[in-house]
């Protein structure tokens, strides 16, 4: 028998019952290798939709703990500002609180300060503020709240050598660009 006998005499490639000469194995049986390739590609793109969504998760988780760690460093940094004050130059201390507020909480500080200016000058008062911990009680959006331990060594006339006043605040802070507001200050 040659060779044109035994595989049907025909020189034309062996095809599946339907059309495909791709399906066709070694000795006629047919074999969907179409099923082995839509079944790969499918992995493939289900990891690469993992892999983007686990990505955009961890940007996001990054971007929030970012936020946290300024939050926390700017409402530290603005409670030492509100807490220092020197009756020498009462006004440059005032307005630097004011120039990092909120307007709202910028007009209830100046009412509040008015009347503190005469009884710094009088007293003599003079404050420097420190943060010892603070920490971010919640975010949201572009307000955090904070809570802040703040340590207020006071000098006056009547305690000339001084004292520390230690408090717990909570501070609320707004993101207004790139940088973060003063919107309220509460002892706790």
């Amino acid at each position: 028998m040659d060779a044109d006998t035994r595989t049907g005499g025909s020189d034309a490639p062996a095809t599946a019952p339907d059309g495909d000469p791709a399906a066709v194995s070694d000795g006629g049986t047919a074999r969907p290798r179409t099923g082995r390739a839509t079944v790969g590609v499918a992995v493939v793109v289900l990891l690469a939709v993992a892999a983007a969504v686990l990505g955009f998760l961890l940007q996001q988780e990054h971007r929030q703990d970012d936020l946290r760690r300024s939050a926390a460093e700017e409402a530290s940094r603005l409670v030492v500002q509100l807490a220092t004050y020197d009756h020498a130059d009462v006004d440059a201390n005032l307005d630097a609180v004011v120039a990092e507020a909120t307007p709202g909480f910028a007009d209830r500080y100046r009412e509040v300060s008015d009347g503190l200016r005469d009884l710094l000058a009088s007293g003599e008062g003079t404050s420097t503020g420190t943060v010892s911990h603070s920490a971010v009680e919640s975010i949201d959006g572009d307000t955090a709240v904070v809570l802040v331990f703040l340590d207020q060594e006071v000098t006056n006339v009547t305690v000339p050598d001084g004292r520390v006043d230690s408090s717990r605040m909570v501070v609320t802070v707004v993101r207004d660009g790139d940088r973060w507001l003063l919107d309220d200050a509460q002892l706790a």
